[in-house]
């Protein structure tokens, strides 16, 4: 397998387009834009409309949003601790996955990279059954524990961060470290105090990504939440199956808040104006 690497004097540099065309496809954009985000407008909506019990009546209420918060307690918490031990996990294991793919690839280390891909492709209710049938006898019993969701979560969202981290890698000259090496520096002081920081921006857009989904996520933690373990995306499943679709609603423009803020925040951290993955 050869690897080819190039180095381009002038880059690509991205031309406006002008007249019809740039009305057209702006125009195109939008549509497709607007259209992805009615249903996510219309629940917005929804969780402004005045209820009485289960029923939506006339006018507009914030009643659905009171009822939301006092239920907020585990649910907040839970999604932000939960998620955020998972995402730690995530990237750690992402950076050193990295790091054996690419700075110490074998046939091994190349297996490792293949099945950290598999769970992109399981569905999470798989994942879940198999971590209940994995982890519900002695003696190690971790289901309906905050443990086994956030072992879950790193299951299913760490390929998101490995290819952003692998990707990175790639790019960064090996030369780098083996001059850290010549100056008295160990291979792993060389890799973590200067390859790392140097791969921050891309293992950032990967973790952002693993982020987002681990919020969002139901398949894998339907199965294995209890009361104790609740998050935002399970309490609006679990107020839509109740049939209060007003409550539900709430859940839901509160996490898309969250998600908003997180892409918001990943921006501001690494100054730049777009998200890419």
């Amino acid at each position: 397998k050869f690897t080819f690497t190039m180095n381009a004097m002038n880059s690509i540099e991205r031309k406006p387009l002008k007249g019809i065309k740039a009305v057209l496809i702006n125009l195109y954009c939008w549509f497709m834009v607007g259209l992805a985000f009615l249903p996510q407008v219309y629940v917005i909506y929804t969780s402004f409309l005045k209820t009485s019990g289960k029923l939506f009546v006339k006018g507009y209420s914030l009643d659905s949003y009171r009822l939301a918060f006092r239920n907020l307690r585990r649910a907040v918490p839970n999604t932000f601790k939960i998620g955020l031990t998972a995402l730690a996990i995530v990237i750690f294991l992402a950076i050193i996955i990295a790091y054996l793919v690419v700075r110490r690839s074998n046939f091994i280390n190349k297996i490792i990279d293949t099945l950290s891909m598999i769970p992109y492709i399981i569905p999470g209710s798989v994942v879940g059954i198999a971590l209940v049938m994995a982890f519900s006898k002695k003696p190690l019993v971790l289901t309906g524990t905050v443990a086994i969701m956030v072992i879950a979560l790193v299951i299913r969202r760490i390929p998101y961060t490995i290819r952003s981290s692998v990707a990175t890698l790639q790019q960064i000259p090996l030369s780098i470290e083996e001059a850290a090496i010549s100056l008295g520096a160990t291979k792993m002081k060389a890799f973590f105090g200067i390859t790392v920081p140097m791969m921050a921006n891309g293992i950032l857009s990967g973790a952002i990504m693993s982020w987002v989904t681990i919020i969002t996520e139901l398949s894998t933690a339907i199965i294995l939440y209890n009361l104790k373990t609740v998050t935002l995306t399970l309490a609006v499943y679990t107020y839509v199956s109740r049939g209060n679709y007003g409550i539900a609603a709430a859940y839901a423009t509160i996490l898309t808040v969250a998600t908003i803020l997180s892409l918001l925040l990943y921006m501001l951290i690494a100054k730049t104006d777009e998200v890419s993955f």
